[in-house]
């Protein structure tokens, strides 16, 4: 009993839907929100990937440009610090002075 109220609901839902006079205006939006959203080489998922991989992309060019910023105080530093380079020089590539004897705890 309560399919044949559903089907006769239904057709009488299609039956005022075609006599609608603005179907046809629907028909196309709904075509146009599928062809939009899923058969388009710009669908949704695309959009939302290509915004993801810009704002990625964004991260990764402010951390290079602080990268930059870095190393060029760094090196501005060693231009014009004397005491700064022998310092440098002994952190980073182990250099040591002749009478002295580097030990390296790991």
């Amino acid at each position: 009993m309560a399919k044949n109220a559903f089907i006769r609901y239904l057709r009488l839902s299609l039956d005022r839907f075609w006599a609608w006079p603005y179907r046809n205006y629907a028909l196309v939006s709904l075509f146009f929100l599928v062809w939009i959203g899923f058969l388009s080489p710009n669908t949704i998922g695309n959009q939302i990937r290509s915004y993801r991989e810009l704002r990625e992309l964004k991260k990764t060019k402010a951390f290079y440009l602080q990268e930059i910023q870095y190393h060029e105080n760094l090196i501005q530093r060693l231009k014009s610090d004397p005491s700064f380079v022998e310092r440098y020089g002994r952190e980073t590539y182990l250099m040591k002075r002749d009478e002295e004897d580097i030990y390296i705890f790991e």
